[in-house]
């Protein structure tokens, strides 16, 4: 997995809480250092927490599991936890945070 990242959904029809996991995928062409790099959803904790604390909990009892992964937990994904989350985020950093470009 390239450049893991753990970010956060929120279902916002059970008021659910579901760490999800980005990879890097680039745009094809060359990288440009100045642009946000496209991730792509690899997958979400299906069951998800009643609160977002435990869910915090649970990206950091697990993030070794994903070595050299980051966190974009500034803001979070809502989700209307119907459709299947597959997404696609550009993430930029900022002050050595990550954070969703558009």
């Amino acid at each position: 997995m390239i450049n893991p990242v753990h970010a956060m959904l929120h279902n916002t029809l059970t008021n659910r809480w579901h760490p999800i996991l980005f990879s890097e995928s680039p745009l094809p062409g060359s990288p440009d250092a100045d642009k946000p790099i496209r991730h792509k959803s690899r997958g979400h904790h299906t069951a998800g927490f009643d609160t977002r604390e435990e869910a915090l909990k649970w990206i950091d009892e697990n993030k070794s599991k994903t070595p050299g992964s980051r966190l974009c937990l500034d803001k979070d994904f809502d989700w209307d936890g119907i459709d299947i989350p597959a997404m696609v985020v550009f993430f930029a950093e900022r002050d050595g945070k990550l954070f969703p470009a558009f």
